[in-house]
């Protein structure tokens, strides 16, 4: 059984949005003194490799933030390892596609089916 939900999972770009804004709300200034001189595009960047598949998925976020120190905001590795104790990653199911037989196949198999049973019964006349 999966627990895999297409509500949970967002785009990178929504991830880093999501977290950023939400410690932005609750670290306020601190959070924002974090980032003074430097290109927030790279921020950005550093974020995203340090999070990879994390910041794709909401409850592993939700879990990180929700674990946060309460005092000064984590670094990207400290937010990863929130993240990595947190809920699991679920894989999207692939559906199994079971391949139908073709009219010919269907055909085939009957007449092989046929001649099975006629050579057999041609064997119990000649034992009989």
């Amino acid at each position: 059984m999966s627990n895999y939900l297409e509500a949970d999972f967002c785009s990178v770009d929504q991830g880093l949005d999501y977290i950023f804004v939400y410690m932005g709300s609750i670290y306020g200034a601190s959070f924002n003194r974090h980032w003074e001189g430097m290109e927030l595009g790279v921020v950005r960047q550093v974020w995203q490799e340090t999070l990879g598949a994390f910041l794709t998925y909401k409850p592993s976020l939700d879990f990180a933030l929700r674990k946060m120190n309460e005092d000064y905001p984590p670094s990207a590795i400290k937010f990863r390892n929130l993240c990595n104790s947190g809920p699991e990653i679920p894989v999207k199911p692939v559906p199994q596609i079971t391949r139908q037989r073709t009219q010919a196949e269907i055909a085939a198999t009957e007449a092989a089916k046929a001649k099975a049973k006629a050579l057999l019964a041609e064997m119990k006349k000649g034992r009989l």
